[in-house]
């Protein structure tokens, strides 16, 4: 018997599978008769991707007091519920004519609302008349609603920076005139009527693995448009393999069957936008869903773009767009620093898939990629006109080298994408350890530079605010976060074993996440040899993805009995136990909710129990259940005042503004008259929401990666270490900032400051 075994073209071959891939799965969306099933994530799997790492939650965990009053004391009566972390509560209650309507001085409060962790909240309330609701913590007001024809109905995301009422704000300010509600719309606004100027098509397997049939037009005036149409082959809600080669085939083809939706991109004029003198150019994100029943697509707020659940504009954008999002002024309208901070990515030719030949293969489309790329780099140059005054400067010197470096020169006199390019700072020196430019090019270059090399604020690049001297060179660290060189970037070492290794919050997008861990003893382990004190190690001594739990309880603090001990921080945790380890001869010092996320030391206030007391968290998962970690609590009753008391105006504000030791406070450069070039924050009384702009800078979930305490406590900060955690003086200060956060960062009862109560 003979076989005979006809060779057919691999192409020809792929093109079958594809189609009759397309038709099964057109066939079946057809009949309706069979059902996608969802992609089910895996119980301790990081899944942050797309998001900031502070979701700026409106309130920290603990205890708070609902009051429900009248604003005028009168017979009368109210009901209505409050929804916190998911759990609902009703209430109802009754008033008469001697009902004290200031919540101050009311003993009858209407409710326990109690916060498990960080966020949000629902509040509903029907009310016989006109009335106001106050939620109450230690005697200090965070919230008051008041009542509209009888009723309060307030939503309160769990998200200040990702929410639907964020996102509208954010579309209010690039296109407030409505504009642009449509896909059309935009084109039409963006002179895409008339054509366009460049377009490519090609799968970015390092960011969301779309297959990206991408549009370009450049202006006469710097100003560039893009717009991007989105094919996704699915197979699966958030299944990965929705993100693969066929997605490529998908946009090539223009089959809109697999069209997932669409984003653009325009830098442009702020002045058009909102009036004024401003005429800065920035950039404006816009996402449209399919088209509908009459062909249009609709502008959205949110979407799912990496199969890891709903983020609303402009936060899934700008996450990867060195943009610093920050909550809504206090009019609700949209910050101008994060309106302005967002910049473009290069397209990075060397991460991407294109077809092998033809019309769509990279020979042909790279002429098309240069060209966005070199306006890209143009962009950077007009960001960089702005005032170098102005709140959040960016620096963008290293960027635009980044991008000359591409493609040979500022005038990118090289035709091809240039993908070895070392930047001078990651060059091999003899003060540089040995093989730090295969550091870049295996670890830095495909998965750090694209985001960190647009991130930072030009405050401290001046040589009279910040120095350190790193492997024996002299290093400003101010832009430390673009990683523009080695000794930068190796300053976060301890910050990046963190990020990386413990809570997998980097990578940020998921494709890049899934390729920077495709093999742990590849890429991860590399990065792990150059970071001093890495130990984020399996049993077998290989580097650890991660997943496993992380106790996190903050650290070492001075403070006054009883003291909140706070957990929530911790990584991948599903069970907590706190335990004392040693403590101060003959203390009675106990602890209460000890198998809580949020535990409490209780002890003597007359001055019997104080000492240094080493405090235990254990936590675990279905992955790892004795992960410890520790912290010191030395208990002192002589603090002026406890935890509980401390409040924004009269003890965190003198903190800011006044001296700290060798005569400069924070507010000498954060200050309206400092000079400070790129200065991100004035604490001056000149700044209208100073006590905003502060709560902008805590992490109520993560508190001691607040930027509020991160910043002054590292070198990596324009203005030097302003906290030093090796001093006693460093370590009251930081035990204040602490215990003000985790109490949950209360104004106060001054009115100049906090407003009305």
């Amino acid at each position: 018997m003979a076989f005979f075994i006809k060779i057919v073209p691999f192409k020809i071959i792929k093109f079958f599978v594809y189609s009759v891939f397309i038709f099964l799965l057109m066939a079946c969306d057809k009949r309706g008769d069979t059902e996608q099933r969802p992609f089910i994530l895996a119980q301790d799997i990081p899944n942050q991707f797309l998001t900031f790492l502070n979701t700026q939650a409106y309130f920290a965990a603990g205890d708070y007091l609902l009051y429900v009053l009248p604003q005028v004391a009168e017979v009368g009566s109210f009901s209505g519920s409050i929804n916190v972390n998911a759990e609902e509560q009703e209430f109802s209650g009754d008033w008469n004519d001697a009902t004290n309507t200031v919540w101050q001085n009311n003993d009858n409060y209407t409710l326990e609302v109690k916060f498990q962790q960080a966020a949000g909240l629902t509040l509903d309330v029907t009310c016989s008349s006109i009335c106001s609701a106050y939620l109450v913590k230690n005697d200090y007001l965070f919230y008051r609603a008041d009542s509209v024809e009888g009723s309060i109905n307030v939503k309160l995301e769990d998200n200040q920076i990702s929410s639907r009422a964020y996102a509208n704000a954010y579309y209010g300010a690039v296109d407030p005139n409505s504009t642009r509600t449509t896909l059309a719309n935009w084109k039409s606004v963006n002179g895409f009527d008339e054509g366009f100027d460049q377009h490519v098509i090609f799968r970015d397997s390092k960011d969301l693995g779309y297959g990206r049939d991408m549009y370009a037009k450049f202006k006469d005036d710097g100003g560039i448009a893009l717009f991007v149409n989105n094919f996704v082959v699915a197979v699966g809600k958030g299944n990965p393999a929705n993100y693969g080669p066929l997605n490529l085939h998908a946009a090539v083809d223009q089959n809109f069957d697999f069209h997932l939706g669409s984003n653009a991109i325009e830098f442009s004029p702020l002045e058009i936008e909102i009036g004024g003198d401003d005429n800065d150019f920035i950039l404006k994100f816009f996402t449209f869903a399919a088209a509908d029943e009459n062909g249009e697509q609709q502008r959205i707020t949110s979407a799912d773009l990496d199969g890891r659940g709903i983020k609303h504009m402009p936060t899934m954008c700008q996450a990867c767009h060195g943009a610093r999002l920050m909550p809504l002024n206090l009019d609700g309208s949209f910050n101008l620093m994060s309106l302005k901070s967002a910049k473009f990515n290069q397209l990075e030719l060397n991460s991407f898939e294109f077809m092998s030949d033809g019309e769509f293969s990279q020979a042909n489309l790279e002429p098309g990629i240069r060209a966005i790329n070199q306006a890209v780099h143009a962009s950077f140059g007009k960001i960089a006109e702005r005032e170098i005054t102005e709140l959040g400067y960016w620096d963008s010197t290293f960027a635009r080298t980044i991008a000359q470096g591409r493609y040979g020169g500022e005038q990118f006199s090289s035709t091809t994408f240039i993908g070895d390019d070392i930047p001078a700072g990651w060059q091999q020196t003899d003060f540089r350890p040995e093989g730090v430019e295969t550091l870049y090019k295996e670890v830095i270059e495909p998965h750090c530079i694209s985001c960190h090399s647009i991130r930072g604020f030009n405050a401290g690049n001046d040589e009279d605010l910040d120095e350190a001297i790193i492997n024996g060179q002299i290093t400003l660290t101010g832009t430390a976060i673009n990683f523009s060189n080695y000794e930068k970037f190796i300053g976060y070492s301890d910050l990046i074993i963190d990020y990386v290794y413990e809570r997998g919050a980097m990578p940020l997008s998921l494709r890049n996440y899934e390729s920077f861990w495709a093999a742990p003893a590849g890429v991860p382990s590399l990065l792990a040899s150059f970071l001093p004190g890495f130990d984020v190690l399996n049993e077998e001594g290989e580097v650890q993805q991660p997943g496993i739990a992380v106790a996190k309880p903050g650290r070492d603090r001075i403070a006054k009995s009883p003291v909140i001990l706070n957990g929530v921080g911790s990584y991948f945790a599903s069970s907590f136990q706190w335990q004392i380890i040693s403590a101060p001869l003959n203390s009675n010092a106990t602890l209460a909710n000890s198998t809580k996320a949020i535990a409490i030391l209780n002890a003597n206030t007359d001055g019997s129990d104080d000492g240094d007391y080493e405090i235990e968290l254990t936590v675990g998962n279905s992955k790892s259940d004795n992960q410890k970690n520790s912290v010191t609590i030395t208990l002192d009753s002589t603090l002026a005042k406890h935890a509980s008391q401390l409040n924004f105006a009269d003890d965190i504000r003198p903190i800011l503004q006044t001296t700290l030791f060798d005569q400069r406070t924070c507010q000498s450069c954060h200050y309206s008259e400092s000079n400070v070039e790129g200065i991100p924050v004035y604490y001056d009384n000149s700044n209208p929401q100073l006590y905003w702009d502060v709560r902008a800078r805590i992490d109520f979930r993560d508190v001691d990666n607040s930027i509020l305490i991160r910043k002054p406590t590292r070198l990596q900060h324009g203005g030097g270490q302003r906290i030093d955690l090796q001093t006693d003086a460093g370590k009251e200060i930081y035990s204040t900032l602490m215990s003000w956060i985790i109490a949950g960062a209360p104004c106060g009862n001054d009115e100049s400051v906090c407003g009305e109560q």
